[in-house]
C-alpha cells in the first residue's frame, strides 16, 4: 500500500463513522410529534398517567375546534398555550 490508499481508506472510514453517527442520532430523537410528546411530559410536573390523559384531553379538545390539522401542529399548539399560561 502506498501513502495515497491509506489516505483514501482513512477517509472513506471517516465519512462512513459520521453517516453512521448522523442516522443513529436521528433515529434515536424520534419523529416531530414523539419529541413534542417529549417535551410535555417533561414540562408538566403531574404524574405520567395523569399527564397523558390531560394531554388526550387537549388534543381532543383542539381536535374539535381545528380539524385537520397535523398531530405535530396540535402539539406545538398544546405546549405553546402551556407556554403563554406560564408567562
Amino acid at each position: 500500500m502506498d501513502g495515497q490508499e491509506v489516505d483514501v481508506t482513512t477517509v472513506l472510514i471517516v465519512v462512513g463513522l459520521v453517516v453512521l453517527a448522523v442516522v443513529l442520532g436521528l433515529a434515536f430523537r424520534g419523529t416531530e410529534p414523539q419529541r413534542l410528546r417529549r417535551a410535555w411530559f417533561r414540562s408538566t410536573p403531574l404524574p405520567r398517567l395523569q399527564a397523558e390523559e390531560l394531554l388526550a384531553r387537549h388534543l381532543m379538545a383542539l381536535k374539535g375546534r381545528f380539524p385537520g390539522r397535523s398531530e405535530a401542529w396540535y402539539l406545538k399548539k398544546i405546549l405553546s398555550d402551556l407556554k403563554r399560561d406560564r408567562r
